[in-house]
């Protein structure tokens, strides 16, 4: 079980031993990286200052995609690994992953003409190695139209229909951290690091204090890995006070509307009339995404949301490309923002922040601690590989840890992927205790996990209930992550194990009560403490909402 409780002993497991890989961040990368080490042989522990996908990891534009907009920038070594990764990840988390149409609609007067663009989607599919979903293919304006009708019909020239992925980035970072559970790793969310412990002049360790039971202890490894994304540069001070800064952050806001009010059948990159920027159209289940933005970002991390300015910029480019949609306030369901932790190295303020590479970079301090930046969510795990690799150099160099076995991730399927036939099984299951089909839409996002949930309906079939009119979760839902997926707070339910919180008209206020009383029964909280995690969760909504009034 992958649950508070697993999270105690963890707690004593942590204590007692000195681990060979000590990974900080539950991000992505940190996520894939524990995976790594963990199926080598590593003994591996992993901690997470917040929920795992807190951060970064849980707030993109839900894309695992090669970067056509990369092209432009000539990185062509970026979108060839991010296509190769995004293959695989299609293989090893069908469950989370799925293909994705695009349409790149081309009008009069862009810089880029249609032959342009032709060009640009030839050497999309040629850098995938023709391996994509399916290569892509050009249309005149009345085809385009005919799939996206919503289009600015004036001023349509043509455009190229090519195919990327959509993925729950959230729950694509929790698979890898489940993944990592079984094959052995220590894994501890809301355990912050606030020191480093050292042997001599090298790193040996961290201080931690746990977030819930406020006590602070020592876990003991022979590497460190630095993981945190945006927080690599704290992390590095906490090392070294006066180590030179490694990122650029920038900040990356959406919005989400109904999809009713878009119409969006495909993907879309559009264009900012403000600055030329590419920014995505991607329909998702009942709903839209608009985004990103691309701004520099100096405020607190903790605390980062869309102003109203982002939303501005947002709605104006998909007022441009989809005229007929006129979004206003009103039609915005939430929004939400994270930070892209992108390296320094040409990416001085000189620099506009889309031209900013989305490259990796690996640094080592005198003291050991290696530290990983940049990348994307989709090349996530070869980014892990890599700085596995090195570690395991480190251990046989300083550590006599030989023979440290190979990656083996590139083919192995993460937690709830299941055969190709699996997702008709599951929804024939499902469709036999008579669940909804939105419902069963979103219990397919668990995998082989929703086999668990309907273990649970048939011996509590009252939990078969919604959380609320219209929203597509029900109370087993709820259980389960309780017990298979380390919820530890009612937020980390509403945001990143559910998206009650970004397509419900309300953001979930109606049912958080209900859904902290479920949690409740399972974690143990008294009325006291259920009263904290519902005004908490207020907090993370008006801070969605902050834009109205900023």
């Amino acid at each position: 079980m992958f649950s508070m409780q697993q999270r105690k002993e963890n707690l004593q497991r942590a204590q007692a031993r000195v681990f060979d890989v000590l990974v900080v961040g539950g991000g992505i990368t940190g996520a894939c990286a524990a995976r790594d080490a963990a199926r080598r042989g590593l003994s591996t522990a992993i901690v997470e200052k917040n929920d795992w996908a807190f951060g970064t990891s849980s707030r993109s534009s839900k894309l695992v995609h090669g970067g056509l907009r990369y092209l432009e920038l000539f990185d062509f070594k970026l979108v060839f690994e991010a296509c190769r990764e995004r293959r695989r990840l299609l293989h090893n988390a069908p469950h989370v992953v799925w293909p994705q149409s695009f349409i790149f609609p081309v009008y009069k007067g862009d810089k880029n003409p249609l032959f342009m663009i032709a060009a640009g989607l030839w050497l999309y599919d040629i850098l995938a190695l023709f391996r994509n979903v399916q290569n892509h293919q050009l249309h005149g304006s009345r085809r385009i139209l005919e799939v996206e009708p919503e289009l600015d019909r004036e001023r349509l020239k043509g455009g190229g229909q090519f195919y990327d992925c959509s993925t729950d980035d959230a729950r694509l970072t929790l698979s890898h951290l489940q993944s990592a559970h079984l094959e052995g790793a220590c894994c501890l969310s809301y355990v912050r690091v606030v020191d480093f412990l050292r042997r001599g002049d090298h790193v040996c360790g961290v201080r931690a204090r746990d977030e819930v039971g406020g006590s602070e202890f020592d876990i003991e490894a022979r590497v460190v890995l630095n993981c945190t994304g945006p927080w690599t540069d704290h992390i590095c001070r906490l090392d070294d006070p006066g180590a030179a800064p490694k990122l650029r952050p920038t900040k990356g806001a959406h919005v989400v509307v109904p999809w009713r009010r878009v119409k969006a059948y495909n993907a879309m990159p559009i264009l900012s009339p403000a600055d030329k920027r590419m920014l995505f159209v991607i329909p998702w289940r009942d709903f839209t995404i608009i985004g990103t933005t691309d701004t520099d970002y100096e405020g607190d991390y903790d605390d980062i949301h869309a102003s109203c300015e982002d939303v501005d910029y947002i709605l104006e480019a998909a007022n441009r490309a989809l005229p007929r949609a006129q979004l206003t306030y009103d039609d915005v369901l939430s929004t939400y923002a994270g930070l892209r932790p992108l390296v320094v190295e040409g990416g001085g303020r000189d620099v506009k922040e889309s031209q900013v590479s989305r490259e990796h970079s690996i640094y080592e301090s005198h003291s050991g601690l290696i530290s990983i930046a940049g990348g994307k969510l989709t090349t996530a795990r070869s980014m892990a590989q890599e700085l596995v690799d090195l570690a395991a150099r480190r251990l046989a160099e300083r550590h006599g840890v030989a023979g440290v076995a190979r990656c083996t991730t590139k083919k192995a399927p993460v937690f709830g992927s299941g055969d190709v036939d699996f997702p008709k099984r599951l929804e024939r299951l499902a469709r036999e205790i008579r669940l909804d089909d939105d419902v069963i839409a979103r219990l397919q996002l668990l995998g082989t996990g929703a086999l668990r949930v309907l273990d649970m309906l048939a011996g509590e079939p009252a939990l078969a209930r919604r959380l609320g009119e219209g929203i597509p979760y029900i109370e087993a839902q709820v259980v389960y992550a309780a017990r298979e997926e380390m919820v530890v707070g009612l937020s980390d339910f509403m945001v990143r194990r559910s998206f009650v919180f970004y397509d419900d008209r309300d953001q979930g206020l109606g049912c958080a009560a209900r859904v902290a009383e479920l949690l409740g029964g399972e974690l143990g909280w008294d009325e006291a403490e259920r009263g904290r995690q519902l005004e908490e969760y207020r907090r993370v909504v008006e801070l969605s909402r902050a834009y109205r009034g900023s």
